[in-house]
Parts: structure tokens; sequence; C-alpha cells
């Protein structure tokens, strides 16, 4: 998981450890198996994540979320009124407005045994499997015992890389699909996003660009190539001119950015009020580059790579329209 390092000094803190230890970790598919298929009936339904089966008895009417914006891909499902509360509460931007059963939301991205008692989820679907794995958090036996079930999105489970497609956006709808029983309505909608990815990919026409794709903390830069953001330059067969920075998160010089001299910049920002200044930002630490002299620096919105799901999607669309502007 990656949090936008733009925040007040302790959420800085959380932030750069959590893309230090869980930037792109994950491993394994999502394998769906409806125990009661030669019946015909809906359940029960086991979903495998981060190798783990989970077993519903029937769908899902608690359900917690990783970040507030995963909503978006719930909503997108039919099943948004499943969702009773979201970790990461500081990243909303609208969403417990939008919301009104949104109510049992905390900060902490790891949450804490209380909050997950409290606010008693039939799942919780996280956008890192290490959301169960901070020190004095809530693990993955208190979900059970809770009898919760976990879905981990983009398959970001502890130990392993996660593939940078966005077959995992894919993935996850058609999992979600099963565990809430609309398959019908998660393949509409994959062949929906397959379809804005595929427009979006063709915007490219015969370009071959080279991007950086960077965050800014106080002044240092990070090299960004985890799963999450390399699958949008993957999508639109951008060019990371740091894939072989050696991490997924990767402190590096404003030199280096310099020398690699990439033809775009995105640069990541949280929330909208921000977007102007990250620009600004990294258009005055780069200068001297290509893509700065030529004003394609672009902003990413942090907060759509926390949430996953169809956000994703937005995310490869405003890339392709900035990258690929006349």
């Amino acid at each position: 998981m990656n949090l936008h390092p733009k925040r007040a000094a302790a959420s800085l803190a959380i932030l750069v450890a959590t893309l230090i230890t869980s930037a792109g970790c994950a491993s394994g598919s999502t394998p769906v198996s409806t125990a009661a298929a030669a019946t015909g009936e809906a359940y029960p339904v086991t979903v495998s994540s981060c190798g783990a089966d989970y077993t519903y008895d029937h769908a899902p009417k608690r359900v917690l979320l990783g970040a507030p914006g995963v909503i978006d891909t719930l909503d997108a499902l039919g099943v948004g009124d499943r969702a009773i509360g979201y970790a990461l509460a500081d990243l909303d931007s609208g969403e417990a407005k939008a919301h009104p059963k949104l109510t049992h939301n905390t900060t902490d991205w790891t949450p804490s045994k209380e909050y997950l008692v409290g606010a008693a989820p039939d799942l919780f679907i996280a956008n890192d499997e290490q959301q169960f794995s901070g020190d004095g958090a809530a693990g993955l036996d208190d979900l059970r015992t809770l009898g919760s079930g976990l879905y981990v999105l983009g398959d970001y489970c502890a130990g392993a890389s996660a593939k940078p497609s966005v077959d995992a956006v894919y993935d996850d709808i058609d999992a979600l699909g099963a565990i809430f029983d609309v398959p019908q309505r998660a393949k509409a909608l994959n062949d929906k996003l397959r379809g804005r990815v595929a427009a979006a990919a063709a915007l490219r026409g015969d370009q071959q660009l080279r991007v950086a794709s960077v965050t800014i903390a106080d002044g240092t830069v990070y090299a960004l190539t985890g799963a999450g953001y390399q699958a949008v330059l993957n999508a639109l067969d951008l060019k990371n001119v740091f894939s072989d920075a050696g991490a997924n998160f990767t402190q590096i010089s404003r030199e280096d950015v310099i020398t690699a001299d990439p033809d775009v910049i995105f640069v990541t920002y949280a929330g909208e009020g921000e977007k102007d200044a990250a620009i600004a930002s990294a258009k005055s630490l780069f200068a001297g580059s290509r893509a700065s002299e030529d004003g394609r620096v672009f902003g990413q919105d942090e907060n759509a790579f926390q949430a996953g799901g169809v956000r994703i999607i937005g995310v490869v669309e405003q890339a392709a329209k900035d990258a690929f502007a006349d």
C-alpha cells in the first residue's frame, strides 16, 4: 500500500513506514469456488484471498473498508449500502457525507481490536493484508473470531510482489461479485471497465513515451514502481524510467529525475486542494528536465491508488489524456 507523504508530521511517519514495508506486496490469485453450485443456490460460496479461504453463507451486510474510496467499487456493483465504515478516515474526500451509513470510521491504517469489535463486520475489504499485521492492531484471528471474511484488493498480500496489471481490478470485481452474489453485475462492470482502458490506450497512437512516477515529501523525492502505479503505466504502454530502481518506493534525487529526462512526469497528491501545489513543486524541483520545460508534469490522486478497484481505471484514463495530449 502507498499513502501520500504530504500529511501532518505524525501521519508522515506512518506513511513512510507503510510505503517501505508494504508497497507492492502481494501474491497468489483469488479463486472462487461455489460450494452450492450443484444445487443452483448462490451460497455458500468460498473465495480465497491471500492464500486463505473464506466461506460466506450469505451476502455480507456489515462491511468495513481499508480506505474510504473503496466504496466506489461497491457502489459500481450496487452493494454500497452494505458498507458501514472504513480505516484511513483522513483520506475521506466526501465519502461519509455521500453515504450516511459510513459511521464506523478510524484514522488508523491498521485497525485496532476495539474498533473492529465495535463495528462487528462480516467482511473487511482491505487494500493490503498488512492492515492486519501491525503492532497492537487487530489480526487475522480477530477477524475470524468475529466471523468476518477478509478480501484484499489488488492481491496485496504479505510476502511477495503484486502483479503490476489492471487485471487485478477485474479479478477483484469478479471475486466481489461472487461474495455479494452479483456475478452478472460484476461481468457487466468489467466489460465496461475493459472498454474504458482500451479507449484510453488507443489515445497513445504511435507515441513511445518515457515516464517518471514520483512522490515528493518535504523536498525528498521517491520513485514509485509499486504494482498500482506500474499497472497504470503498463495499461498505456508507458515506460517507467525508474522501473529498475530495485524497490517499490525508492528515495532518489532531483538530479536522478533530471538526468533520466522523462517525456512526462506524474507526481502524486492527496486531495484536490493539493494537486496544483504538487505539480508546481515538481516543475520547480525538476527544472531543466524535458517534462518540466515542456509543461508535461501532471498530478495523480494518491487516494485513488489507496482505494483501488474502479478508481484505478479512472487514473488510467486521466493519465492517457495527460500523457498523449497534443
